[in-house]
C-alpha cells in the first residue's frame, strides 16, 4: 500500500461496476489512488481479456504511464469492480518530485517499469497459450 499525502489529491472520481477507468493503448499519464473499492487490471489479447491483478484501497493506478510521461501507450486497462472512488493525484507536484531525482535514479525507475511491462506481456502470452 502507498501512503499518499491528502494534499496530493486534487479531486475525486467515482465509477460503477464495469466502468473503464483507464483504457489499454491510450496515451495519458494521469495517476490515481484507490480510496474505496477494487479495480481489476486487465489486458486484451486475440483470445479475449486476461485479468492481471485486482487492486484494492490505497493502491496506485496509472503509475507506469505517469513514469513514462505518457509517451508509451497504457499497457493494460483498469476496470471498476463494483463501486470505486478514486483520488486524482496532483500531476504537477508529482512531476516536480520525479524531475528532482538524479538522471541515474530516473533511469533505474524506467528500467523497472519497462521490465514490468515486458514480464506482464510474457505472462499474458503464457496464459493465453494454455
Amino acid at each position: 500500500m502507498v501512503e499518499i499525502d491528502p494534499f496530493l489529491i486534487l479531486e475525486e472520481e467515482e465509477y460503477q461496476d464495469g466502468d473503464v477507468i483507464l483504457r489499454e493503448g491510450t496515451s495519458t499519464d494521469w495517476i490515481y489512488i484507490i480510496l474505496e473499492g477494487r479495480v481489476r487490471i486487465q489486458k486484451s489479447t486475440p483470445k479475449g481479456v486476461v485479468s492481471i491483478t485486482t487492486l484494492g484501497e490505497e493502491r496506485v493506478v496509472g503509475e507506469m504511464a505517469f513514469l513514462e510521461k505518457g509517451k508509451v501507450p497504457r499497457a493494460a486497462s483498469a476496470v471498476a469492480l463494483g463501486y470505486v472512488r478514486l483520488g486524482v493525484l496532483d500531476h504537477d507536484k508529482l512531476t516536480k518530485e520525479y524531475d528532482s531525482l538524479s538522471p541515474v535514479f530516473k533511469k533505474l525507475i524506467l528500467t523497472l517499469v519497462r521490465r514490468l511491462r515486458s514480464v506482464t506481456d510474457a505472462a499474458v502470452r503464457f496464459i493465453t497459450k494454455q
